[in-house]
């Protein structure tokens, strides 16, 4: 797993947050479709943001949209073996986590191949891991459910892939369905995590789609607001959306 260093002045870092569509909370997906606006099929990432969204119900580009964990998610880590070895923590130390299930003020984010038809897409959608930037270079990324006996099934972790439920950091996502995962942040900052989505279509064959996802979990609140000040003007530069 490829945790690769990213190291931004604050201005910079403030521009990166403050540009472009921040998803604060309500219910989203990251989803895969495959569509022809035109120009032949086309096999897609997108945020598929719902009406309880900060954002509104549409249909978002993934570099448009800049998913935000709010400092209120800030949790301290249990005395539990594979918790702790799965997500990189220690007993009591700091994890912020995206839960799967919808807290208000929160992004309820999950995984969706609701677009695919099942048909054609008989085997569902494959979301894998390929490497996250943390904002130190040394944080942690894990994306887990409650297991069916208990314990955790965990799906990413760079902390330990050949712990996951697959063993290659993957989680499947039957055609014309969705799912919600935690997912768990060692530190605060921004993150881009690069996944790659695939399929077998049973008329065109294997298709993948490769996007980076910003993240950005928030720290102190005094620390966060510095940040933001300087950063303000940034809100001058959008990035593009589409929305449909």
């Amino acid at each position: 797993m490829n945790k690769s260093i990213l190291i931004l002045p604050i201005s910079l870092l403030s521009a990166s947050v403050l540009m472009g569509a921040d998803y604060t909370y309500g219910h989203g997906d990251i989803g895969i479709a495959y569509e022809d606006e035109g120009e032949g099929p086309e096999f897609f990432f997108h945020y598929h943001l719902g009406a309880t969204s900060n954002l509104g119900e549409g249909e978002y580009e993934v570099s448009d949209i800049t998913t935000v964990l709010p400092y209120s998610q800030l949790a301290s880590a249990p005395s539990d073996t594979t918790f702790n070895t799965m997500t990189g923590t220690t007993a009591g130390s700091d994890i912020w986590v995206l839960p799967l299930s919808e807290v208000t003020g929160v992004p309820f984010l999950g995984f969706a191949a609701e677009e695919l038809d099942p048909l054609e897409f008989p085997s569902g959608a494959t979301f894998t891991l390929d490497s996250v930037t943390s904002p130190s270079g040394s944080g942690e990324l894990s994306v887990w459910q409650p297991g069916s006996l208990g314990g955790y099934d965990f799906y990413f972790s760079t902390a330990n892939e050949a712990g996951t439920v697959n063993g290659d950091n993957s989680l499947t996502i039957a055609s014309g369905s969705h799912a919600h995962y935690n997912w768990g942040f060692t530190e605060a900052g921004l993150w881009e995590i690069v996944m790659t989505v695939s399929a077998i279509s049973n008329v065109d064959g294997p298709l993948t789609s490769t996007e980076t996802f910003s993240f950005y979990v928030v720290p102190e609140p005094s620390t966060y607001a510095m940040i933001a000040g300087v950063g303000a003007l940034a809100f001058c530069y959008a990035r593009r959306r589409r929305s449909k």
